[in-house]
């Protein structure tokens, strides 16, 4: 899947690594903001509702047949 750009801005990024403690530099910002949409779909996966099929109580069966 490709990236594209993150909807997050150099500027927003340094606050919240900031907000987090980390001092980072304007180019240390600028590196990581390529990764900040991944990281974004990834926390929207794990945050999105399964289907009922993928309950793992609905594929277990006690009857071995």
């Amino acid at each position: 899947m490709p990236v594209s750009p993150p909807s997050t801005d150099d500027a927003e990024l340094a606050a919240l690594l900031k907000r987090a403690g980390l001092s980072l530099t304007v180019s240390q910002v600028k590196a990581i903001l390529p990764g900040v949409e991944i990281v974004q779909r990834m926390i929207e996966r794990i945050n999105a509702p399964l289907p009922r099929e993928a309950e793992p109580a609905l594929t277990f069966d006690v009857e071995q047949d």
